[in-house]
């Protein structure tokens, strides 16, 4: 028993002067996010890849754990989308027809930006060869705009078929930046290679947004001070 305790303290002692040496370290991560298709019926076209990078910035309590905060520019998600009642919007009043045709399309950009704060656990799997797991709370910004169209028009018929009237309006335009926030949690996984002071890194985070998933990818790079 008594060697049993007197093995946790050296332990603990040697976690302590290690985190005392190089308790401090800062990444600089470059890679790609991947964001979850959209299931709106009316989204023609997605651009779900994007180039994102990041930085972290994070304290070792010991080898073993660690707490970080980063910031993580995720890039950004396109989408098309169309909506259109062709002829298909046909009224019958007292034998009078009114058919519309009603046409609509927008290009919308959203980016998105991320704050976090977390833990990080850390194992040795060689010499030099480290595997982490990190997860914690981060809360995320978009910020969206784009473009739009709207078409329209109605004609009037008589129960005879004869065109009475007929109508029509269109609009195209910007429209100006949304912004949003909350707070999701994020998780992920890292194997990195040390050589002391340096470290190089391959990371994989997923974003929670809401419903939704932003899927980081990134080469890293880790300065110890």
């Amino acid at each position: 028993m008594k060697r049993t305790a007197i093995a946790a303290v050296i332990a603990l002692f040697s976690s302590s002067i290690y985190a005392e040496e190089q308790p401090f370290y800062l990444k600089a991560s470059l890679g790609f996010t991947q964001f979850d298709s959209s299931d709106n019926a009316y989204v023609t076209k997605e651009d779900l890849d994007s180039t994102g990078y990041g930085f972290t910035l994070g304290y070792r309590i010991n080898k073993y754990i660690a707490i970080e905060a980063g910031m993580t520019d995720l890039g950004s998600l396109e989408q098309q989308s169309r909506y259109g009642l062709h002829d298909e919007g046909e009224y019958d009043i007292d034998g009078y027809k009114y058919i519309v045709d009603v046409s609509s399309a927008s290009h919308a950009k959203t980016e998105y930006k991320s704050y976090s704060l977390g833990t990080a656990f850390t194992a040795q799997l060689h010499r030099h060869l480290n595997a982490s797991a990190r997860f914690g709370v981060h809360q995320w910004r978009k910020t969206s705009g784009g473009t739009a169209s709207y078409a329209y028009s109605g004609s009037w018929y008589s129960p005879s078929g004869e065109l009475l009237e007929s109508e029509s309006d269109s609009w195209s335009g910007d429209w100006d930046a949304e912004k949003e926030s909350s707070s999701n949690p994020y998780y992920g996984a890292e194997i990195s290679w040390s050589t002391g002071t340096w470290d190089i890194g391959l990371e994989h985070t997923i974003f929670e947004i809401e419903d939704e998933k932003a899927n980081f990818t990134a080469l890293g790079i880790i300065y110890s001070f």
